[in-house]
């Protein structure tokens, strides 16, 4: 790797915590984002097209672009370290927020409460260079211009040692294979269609009814009829497992044999609308969702539900609450699929909803349950978790 690339990671990476401590809606996604547009060419060459890149990723007003170019020279007047394993741990770990509004200022009065990099020796501020006009900024790198440098996957010397650029290889509770195996078991078989198959018992009693067998009797094919509806939790908590999601919808949709695969996307709870685009721009009504599945339908709801944070909200429980009693009406068999561990569940939003929901963790033995819930198979409230009997 060449050296000068390393200090460029590091820019990006403080930039980045600094963001987030001042309250900018981002998570791991987006900083990986701006990795692969680095990747496929972008932003690289200067600290300005280094700064209209993060603008572009990262805001979303001229408020905030102000406050990006604020911070952008702050990160470019203090020295350098490499980065390690624990400065990206800090991607993770709550810092005290700090209003946005605090920045717009000619002047900066104080730091967030919490140090981005510690042990850094003081050094004079540096004169600040006036921001260029947020508008110009933004303009200068249109997003599709982004996405298309993500989608081609350019190759180029630049190196990330810290990410997997193999998400297959990642660790998951529960692996591809398993989730492929599994959803071949998720099956409603009905006969259907033209009349292929020989139907031995069928014949034999024409046989032994006439004495003759002028024809064989013959019948249609089983095939899979089940239709199977994904609500996945999107954002948030859920940002580590979008690849475990990803990972259970792709494989529903290409190697579970499933005759129709739907899904819808929401945040926390559904409580008007559901999404069919993870980035949860295409609204649909909750009623017009209910009119279109049935009873044939099975529904899996994938979502931590609370526990990942380990907070328990009752608000987020009644409106989950509400919307199952409306799910009851319109199918059958439905389950719940959580990330986190089932012993973590306890004294949380998790532990409340999964007292009248079948809630299964996200494991080879929970995924086989939460499927033979919708098969029909597994009673869930015949096998309380231990927690629940205290």
């Amino acid at each position: 790797m060449n050296p000068v690339e390393i200090p460029l990671l590091n820019v990006l990476l403080i930039l980045f915590n600094k963001l987030r401590s001042y309250r900018f809606p981002l998570g791991v996604e987006d900083y990986m984002l701006a990795i692969q547009a680095l990747q496929g060419g972008f932003g690289m060459g200067d600290r300005q097209t280094l700064e209209r890149l993060c603008c572009t990723l990262w805001t979303k007003s001229e408020q905030e672009a102000r406050v990006l170019n604020r911070l952008f020279e702050e990160v470019l007047a203090q020295p350098q370290t490499y980065i390690n394993q624990s400065s990206i741990k800090e991607l993770e770990k709550p810092e005290t927020p700090q209003p946005v509004d605090s920045l717009t200022s000619t002047t900066v009065s104080e730091e967030p409460n919490q140090p981005l990099l510690e042990n850094q020796p003081t050094q004079p501020q540096q004169p600040v260079s006036e921001p260029s006009p947020s508008t110009n900024i933004v303009q200068e790198i249109e997003p599709e211009q982004v996405i298309q440098a993500v989608r081609s996957n350019q190759s180029s010397s630049f190196e990330i040692s810290y990410y997997p650029t193999d998400l297959s290889a990642e660790y998951l509770p529960v692996t591809s294979r398993e989730i492929k195996q599994g959803w071949r078991f998720l099956r409603r078989r009905v006969r259907e269609g033209t009349l292929q198959e020989l139907d031995v018992a069928g014949t034999v009693e024409k046989n032994c009814r006439y004495g003759i067998l002028p024809e064989p009797v013959m019948m249609s094919r089983y095939t899979n009829q089940v239709k199977l509806v994904l609500l996945v939790d999107q954002g948030g908590s859920m940002v580590p497992f979008h690849h475990l999601s990803r990972q259970l919808i792709d494989k529903a949709e290409r190697g579970g044999n499933i005759k129709q695969t739907s899904v819808y996307y929401f945040q926390n709870y559904p409580e008007k609308y559901l999404y069919n685009d993870p980035t949860r721009l295409k609204a649909q009504l909750i009623t017009n969702f209910l009119e279109f599945i049935d009873k044939k339908t099975s529904v899996l709801i994938v979502s931590d539900a609370g526990a990942a944070r380990g907070n328990y909200n009752p608000e987020r429980v009644e409106y989950t609450r509400k919307f199952i009693e409306q799910l009851q009406q319109s199918v059958n068999y439905y389950a719940w699929l959580n990330p986190m561990p089932n012993d973590s569940w306890q004294y949380t939003t998790a532990a409340e909803i999964a007292r009248f929901v079948p809630m299964f963790e996200m494991s080879r033995e929970g995924l086989s349950a939460a499927i033979n819930t919708l098969r029909g198979r597994y009673v869930y409230w015949e096998r309380p978790y231990q927690w629940m009997l205290l």
